[in-house]
């Protein structure tokens, strides 16, 4: 039993928690006190002064700087929208994406060690309620909602789009999982296709296929599909890969423009190799692409019956190594004919449904590279691969959570690529750790100069005290 006593100390009034007590040693009834407070005027206790308990220490500067950076982003609405049943559980999911790319089933471990697990109190990360977000995320009406409403965030209809896609080697069970060619080898594995804004490189949109489906069936499905999701584009910037006769006057018919390079097996090619090359390292023709100087020689051309514009590239440094090489296999027997073509060394092909700057023509295409560096992103730093997933339902859930991890990535990149690595700055800043104590305040360390200048490029203030 319990009762508040006061105590008059120097004319100051204070209360006294009083439990009464069975001492079995002494046995008999005894009292302990608790300190409240002092009491005022009107009887109120006030407990400014008594002593807060610690309850644990957590890391704070990561997760803290990602829940910030993630709610604050344009493409967040997708949060409110078509994710909002599962955007408690999926933001620290993407945090731990970022932070890390370790396998799944750790994710519930860094969870625990991380300010989030405060933020986002009902998150679950254990593995089987990953495996039911990724479930859920797999369903294709999800899928289309969300694009509908990311689509809207990130993509200018001016904007031109770039289309490439590469290899995921795969240990799935799924029909997805195909035989293919990946760096001249022979693997199972599946196809991802992804499409990027061309201006602000931002990835739009992605596909998973069979891995022994080749990209030049895939363009004019690929189109139909941004169509059906409101993407109208005027330009489309594509690799060899997806250069056929059906995409050429698809895109012709489609009315919009693009720019390709030209396979070497064509017969244009080689028609473009026998009358326009002659006199293709006159001076007037010399351009400069980034540091280098090459030549670049515009001719118009018949594309299927359509007009079209090539453009022939030659590159001086690029043509001494190919032909140097090429010397050099002859010489020493390894060519398989003694007719050694060095016409082409250093050349390369690019087409046009429309007449472009030939001093720019060469960067245009090289934006292409965006895609390139998008995967790079999914592989190296999100740690995309391997596929492990055995259902095509969570094979679909886990690629869209890799995508939006994408998409925070990518804009967290942008905000600090001059000083930091993504890397860097989360294992910085997750060294700025917390401690909570029992009546749920936060107290937040001192940051470091680095730790501060992290925060600073995105226009935050580390808190002092935070209560949850």
């Amino acid at each position: 039993m319990s009762f508040i006593r006061h105590k008059l100390i120097n004319k100051t009034k204070y209360a006294y928690e009083i439990t009464a007590y069975w001492d079995k040693e002494l046995k008999k009834f005894r009292q302990k006190s608790k300190y409240l407070g002092k009491v005022d005027e009107k009887g109120n206790i006030s407990n400014k002064k008594a002593n807060k308990q610690e309850k644990l220490q957590l890391d704070f500067g990561n997760g803290y700087l990602l829940q910030q950076f993630i709610s604050n982003l344009e493409t967040s609405k997708v949060f409110s929208g078509s994710l909002k049943f599962i955007a408690n559980d999926l933001i620290p999911l993407i945090s731990y994406c970022l932070c890390n790319k370790s396998a799944m089933y750790n994710a519930n471990t860094w969870f625990e060690g991380n300010i989030l697990s405060l933020l986002f109190k009902n998150a679950n990360l254990s593995s089987q309620n990953i495996s039911r977000i990724f479930k859920k995320l797999g369903n294709e009406k999800l899928q289309r909602d969300f694009f509908w409403e990311y689509l809207g965030t990130v993509h200018n209809i001016e904007n031109g789009i770039i289309i490439d896609a590469t290899s995921l080697p795969s240990q799935c069970n799924t029909d997805f999982n195909a035989w293919g060619r990946n760096d001249g080898s022979i693997d199972k594995q599946m196809r991802m296709l992804c499409v990027v804004d061309q201006v602000s490189k931002m990835p739009l949109y992605y596909r998973y296929l069979p891995g022994n489906i080749l990209d030049v069936s895939t363009l004019e499905h690929t189109i139909k599909e941004l169509t059906l999701f409101g993407v109208k584009n005027k330009f489309v910037l594509i690799d060899a890969g997806y250069f056929s006769e059906a995409n050429i006057l698809d895109l012709y018919e489609k009315q919009i423009d693009f720019l390709t390079r030209l396979p070497a097996g064509r017969l244009i090619y080689k028609d473009i190799i026998s009358n326009h090359i002659n006199d293709i390292e006159n001076i007037q023709y010399a351009t400069r692409c980034n540091e280098r100087a090459v030549f670049v020689k515009e001719v118009a051309v018949d594309l299927f019956g359509k007009q079209g514009f090539a453009y022939v590239v030659l590159d001086p440094t690029r043509k001494a190594k190919e032909l140097q090489q090429k010397m050099l296999d002859y010489v020493n027997g390894d060519s398989l004919s003694e007719e050694v073509n060095i016409a082409t060394c250093g050349i390369m092909i690019l087409i046009s449904s429309i007449s472009m700057n030939p001093k720019s023509v060469i960067n245009d295409y090289y934006l292409r590279q965006s895609v390139e560096q998008v995967f790079g992103f999914y592989k190296d730093d999100l740690g995309l691969l391997p596929l492990r997933k055995h259902s095509d339902e969570t094979i679909s859930g886990y690629l869209l959570l890799q995508f939006i991890a994408l998409v925070v990535f990518i804009q967290f990149r942008n905000k600090i690529k001059e000083k930091y690595t993504v890397e860097q700055a989360l294992n910085i800043t997750r060294n700025l750790k917390c401690k909570i104590f029992e009546d749920g305040e936060i107290l937040v360390a001192e940051p470091t100069k680095k730790q501060k200048e992290i925060f600073e490029l995105f226009n935050y203030t580390v808190p002092k005290i935070c209560g949850i």
